[in-house]
């Protein structure tokens, strides 16, 4: 018989698996990062440039200008010899008309060869040496108008060998077709631009035209056949022109003692200066900008967008989500002396010792003074400290406190406050003082939003 076997089993000891309780861990420890990261306000840093924003105005401006549309008094294929804003003399060639395009494809194939005759060759080094004498003389102001000169020359100069070449060409290439040439007879500035606004004067200029209503452009320049009377292109003639502008009774108040006003002009970021005339009609009131410089820039253009400057500061531009108020104590100044180990000024402090009244002098710094008081940081001192003037031997509580605006500086990776003097805002950004003791200068980084800097802390 065989003998009852037990069997007995034994528990297997269980083995701690430390990879796991690792990942664990560091699973944890991301979660917990996680949370903090999107839980808590974020630092976000804002460099310092030089601005002025003080207070400035978009409108919108009629371009009003000396001009005259010139029709065709030929019929047939339009070629063209100048570009738009081009500008041109008298009894330039401006544009060609023929029974076909022949003559166009000739002008077009580019094998006419530009010649420098001796007279625009003159004319060249006359430019040259005119704009060198006036450089020589600190004189750049007729930079423009030499670039203005040298392209009227060069231009004139190709549009001559031009039609010097175009009929020994139309005889190589057998073209027996009659052509004829349109002429300026005025000097002035090209345009392919018509709008029926060209007689538009400041009188007839009413707040209904700035509505644009039934406003259109037409492109003067075309290859379809054309008849006679068509009109084929604008010539300005003056380089004096002017901007009408419509204005409010704040605007009008703030112009009303200028002469001269600075603007910039929206679709380039020109930035210029223009003679200002304010006038009233029929209980509107308007500015005339007056100017004799970049004409041929906008001479496609007759409504306009400028930003006017009033009364225009130069300074630091911050944002103003980056200005806080921090609470100072305000000390006489009589209380401040120097240490005997120490180059910098600071406060005498009462202490009592075992007893004993002693005195010890503690650096402080000044964040602000003026003729009578110095702003000290609230947190260095105890509300009630006593501290004593040396001069005077008599003693003094701080008790008394006062604000200043500033921001918060992170230049050295801690925030560090920094007072600022406003001279100018508008909704979103002021024009702080440069060059204020212990303040701002350019490229300091601040905290965009001062709220979320904490004075002293490490943020990075």
């Amino acid at each position: 018989m065989a003998k009852n076997k037990r069997v007995v089993r034994f528990r297997k000891r269980r083995r701690i698996n430390i990879g796991i309780i690792t990942f664990v861990i560091m699973f944890i420890y991301i979660v917990i990062n996680v949370y903090l990261y999107f839980t808590k306000d974020h630092l976000s840093i804002y460099k310092v440039h030089s601005g002025s924003n003080a207070e400035d105005n978009v409108v919108t401006g009629i371009i009003l200008r000396e001009e005259k549309i010139v029709h065709s008094i030929y019929e047939g294929y339009m070629s063209y010899f100048q570009k738009d804003g081009a500008r041109v003399a008298k009894n330039a060639s401006v544009y060609s008309v023929d029974d076909s395009n022949e003559v166009y494809e000739v002008i077009t194939s580019g094998e006419i060869p530009v010649v420098i005759s001796n007279q625009h060759n003159d004319e060249i080094k006359y430019d040259i040496n005119k704009l060198h004498n006036a450089l020589s003389k600190d004189d750049f102001s007729y930079v423009y108008e030499f670039k203005e000169e040298a392209v009227s020359t060069i231009q004139d100069l190709i549009n001559t060998t031009v039609m010097d070449s175009l009929q020994q060409k139309m005889e190589e290439h057998g073209i027996q077709n009659q052509y004829a040439i349109g002429y300026t007879d005025e000097s002035g500035i090209i345009s392919y631009t018509m709008d029926s606004m060209e007689t538009i004067t400041e009188s007839m200029v009413t707040k209904d035209l700035f509505k644009k209503d039934g406003y259109e452009k037409q492109d003067l320049r075309t290859r379809d056949y054309i008849s006679i009377n068509t009109p084929v292109y604008k010539l300005v003639t003056s380089d004096q022109w002017s901007i009408i502008i419509p204005l409010n009774y704040e605007q009008y108040r703030k112009l009303s003692n200028k002469e001269r006003v600075t603007f910039k002009i929206l679709k380039d970021d020109l930035e210029t200066t223009a003679d200002l005339t304010l006038y009233e009609k029929q209980s509107n009131l308007y500015a005339k900008l007056s100017m004799d410089k970049h004409i041929s820039n906008y001479i496609a253009d007759r409504f306009i967008e400028l930003e006017l400057y009033f009364d225009s500061v130069d300074g630091l531009k911050i944002p103003k989500s980056s200005i806080v108020e921090k609470e100072f104590f305000v000390v006489p100044l009589e209380y401040f002396s120097m240490g005997a180990n120490s180059d910098k000024r600071g406060l005498t402090v009462e202490e009592i010792l075992e007893g004993k009244v002693e005195y010890r002098f503690i650096p402080t710094d000044i964040y602000y003074e003026d003729e009578t008081s110095a702003f000290i940081d609230a947190n260095q001192f105890e509300t009630g400290t006593r501290i004593r003037s040396t001069k005077t031997n008599s003693d003094y509580l701080l008790l008394q406190t006062g604000k200043l605006k500033g921001v918060y500086n992170v230049n050295e990776g801690f925030a560090v406050f920094k007072r600022i003097e406003i001279i100018s805002e508008n909704d979103e950004y002021v024009i702080v003082k440069k060059n204020t003791e212990n303040g701002l200068a350019e490229y300091d980084h601040i905290a965009l939003d001062g709220k979320t800097a904490v004075e002293e802390k490490i943020i990075y």
